[in-house]
């Protein structure tokens, strides 16, 4: 008797995509410097930062499918750590 196939849902379906891109946008943040003057390094690094804080709310935390102010809180709240992280780094 055959076992009957069970899907999985969207979201973990997903899962491996997401691992893959977070696992590729930190390889970037190690190897980047090589590739790219200091300044370009610094925003590719600050961008790499909040898309992956923006996968990580959304897959990991499961914030994807809740009301729009909490996305939007995490998604400020994000901006504001990315923002003074840049600026820290370029002021000084």
């Amino acid at each position: 008797m055959a076992h009957p196939q069970h899907a999985l849902p969207p979201a973990a379906q997903r899962l491996p995509l997401v691992c893959c891109a977070l696992l590729l946008l930190t390889l970037l943040s190690y190897y980047g410097p090589n590739c790219f003057p200091e300044r370009s390094f610094v925003l590719l690094v600050l961008a790499a930062m909040w898309l992956k804080g923006q996968l990580l709310v959304d897959h990991f935390m499961g914030l994807r499918t809740v009301r729009r102010f909490w996305r939007l809180l995490m998604a400020l709240y994000l901006l504001g750590v990315t923002v003074a992280i840049g600026l820290a780094f370029l002021l000084d």
